[in-house]
C-alpha cells in the first residue's frame, strides 16, 4: 500500500457474526470509549477495540514505560523504554487501524475533570488497578449513567466486574462502601504478576464493552467474576442489587476526593519542595527504595506505621512521597484527622514526579 492509498479496514469477520452484521458495526464506528490505564490490563483491551473499529478511543495514562513493564504490557517492545505510555499506544493504535480516532490524557483524572469528561463517551474501561481510580470511576459512572467495566489483577488472579447505570444494579461502594487503605492492598509491583493474567483480563473487559455497545447485554450486572490462572478455576460471586442511594453516594465520593486532592502539591523535583521548606518523608517499602531511590534526603516511615510515627508531623511542614499518591494521600488524610494539619502529598508519586520531569514527556 502507497502513502497516497488510503486504507480501508476488513471488519468481514465479526460482521459475519448474526449479533453484529453491517448495522452492528456501523454502531461500533459510532461509538466512542475512554480507556483508563494503558498498562498490563489496558494494552489487550485497547487492540481490541481498535481491532474491533471502535470510532473514537480516549487514552488516559500519565505513567512512562519501564522495563519491568514489558513482561504483560504487550503494545511496547525495548526501545520505548523512557517514553510516555499514553503516546506509545496512540501510535500502535492508529498504525493498527488508521480509521479510529484517539484522543489522549497524559495525566491522571482528578475530581474536578472527570465528570464532563466521562459525559464524552458511550462507555469507560477501568484499567489501572487501581483501587482509588476505581472509587473515583465509580461516582463518576453514576452520576453520568456511564456503563464502566473494570479489571483486577494479583498474582495469578483476576477479577472482572460491570457497573451498569440501571436503578437496581449495585455500583462499587453497595458491595465495599469503604475505599480501602492503598497500604493494604497488592500491586503488580509488590506482589508481582504472571504476565498473561492481565493480558486475559484484559482482552475480557474488551470483550464486555463490545457486547455492551452492540446490545448483545452481559452478565455481569448482578455477577463479579472472580478467576484463578493458575488452578483455571472460574467463579461468579453475586453481588446483589442497589443497597443504598448510589448518587447521594457518589457525590459525598466526589467531595469527600476534591478535599483529599486539595492536600496534593507538585513541584518540578523534590530540591524545590525542599527548597520551599517541606521535609520529605519516603513512604515506600524498602524494597521498592533499594529499586528506585529518591534523589533527595528523606525521613524512611513505611506507610502502614505512619500512625505509630504520628507525634514526628507535630511541627514543621511535611511532604508525603510513595510510589504512585495513593499511599501518600491516604496517610495525609489519615493525620489531617488526628490533628496534624502541615501534612501535604506529593501529587502522582515519585514515579509521577519523575514522569513529569522526564525529556520523553
Amino acid at each position: 500500500m502507497t502513502d497516497s492509498q488510503a486504507f480501508i479496514p476488513d471488519y468481514s469477520r465479526q460482521v459475519r457474526l448474526s449479533a453484529v452484521g453491517p448495522e452492528g458495526q456501523a454502531r461500533l464506528g459510532l461509538s466512542r470509549v475512554l480507556v483508563i490505564g494503558a498498562g498490563g490490563l489496558g494494552c489487550p483491551a485497547l487492540t481490541y477495540l481498535a481491532g474491533a473499529g471502535i470510532g473514537h478511543i480516549g487514552i488516559v495514562d500519565g505513567d512512562v514505560l519501564e522495563a519491568s513493564n514489558l513482561h504483560r504490557q504487550t503494545l511496547y517492545d525495548a526501545a520505548d523504554v523512557g517514553k510516555r505510555k499514553v503516546e506509545l499506544a496512540a501510535a500502535r493504535l492508529r498504525a493498527l487501524n488508521p480509521t479510529v480516532s484517539i484522543t489522549t490524557i497524559g495525566h491522571t483524572l482528578a475530581a474536578e475533570d472527570i465528570l464532563p469528561l466521562f459525559a464524552e463517551y458511550d462507555l469507560v474501561l477501568e484499567c489501572t488497578d487501581d483501587m482509588r481510580s476505581r472509587y473515583l470511576c465509580n461516582d463518576a459512572a453514576v452520576l453520568t449513567g456511564t456503563p464502566v467495566v473494570y479489571a483486577s489483577v494479583y498474582q495469578y488472579e483476576g477479577q472482572l466486574h460491570l457497573y451498569q447505570p440501571t436503578a437496581d444494579a449495585p455500583c462499587l461502594r453497595c458491595m465495599w462502601p469503604v475505599e480501602p487503605d492503598p497500604a493494604q492492598l497488592g500491586s503488580c509491583a509488590v506482589s508481582g504478576v504472571l504476565g498473561p493474567v492481565p493480558g486475559v483480563l484484559g482482552t475480557m473487559q474488551a470483550n464486555e464493552a463490545l457486547k455492551i455497545l452492540l446490545g448483545l447485554g452481559s452478565k455481569l450486572e448482578h455477577d463479579l467474576l472472580l478467576m484463578d490462572l493458575l488452578d483455571m478455576d472460574i467463579r461468579r460471586i453475586g453481588t446483589g442489587h442497589a443497597g443504598h442511594d448510589c448518587h447521594a453516594q457518589a457525590r459525598q465520593g466526589l467531595e469527600r476526593r476534591r478535599a483529599s486532592e486539595a492536600l496534593e502539591q507538585a513541584f518540578p523535583s523534590l530540591q524545590a519542595a525542599v527548597l520551599a521548606g517541606y521535609r520529605l518523608v519516603d513512604l515506600r517499602e524498602s524494597d521498592e527504595i533499594e529499586g528506585d531511590p529518591l534523589d533527595a534526603a528523606a525521613l524512611w516511615i513505611p506507610s502502614g506505621d505512619i500512625a505509630r510515627h504520628a507525634a514526628s508531623f507535630a511541627h514543621g511542614r511535611w511532604l508525603l512521597i510513595c510510589a504512585r499518591g495513593a499511599r501518600s494521600r491516604h496517610s495525609a488524610e489519615w493525620l489531617r484527622r488526628h490533628g496534624y494539619r502541615n501534612v501535604f502529598s506529593l501529587r502522582d508519586g515519585w514515579i509521577g514526579l519523575r514522569t513529569r520531569t522526564s525529556p520523553a514527556a
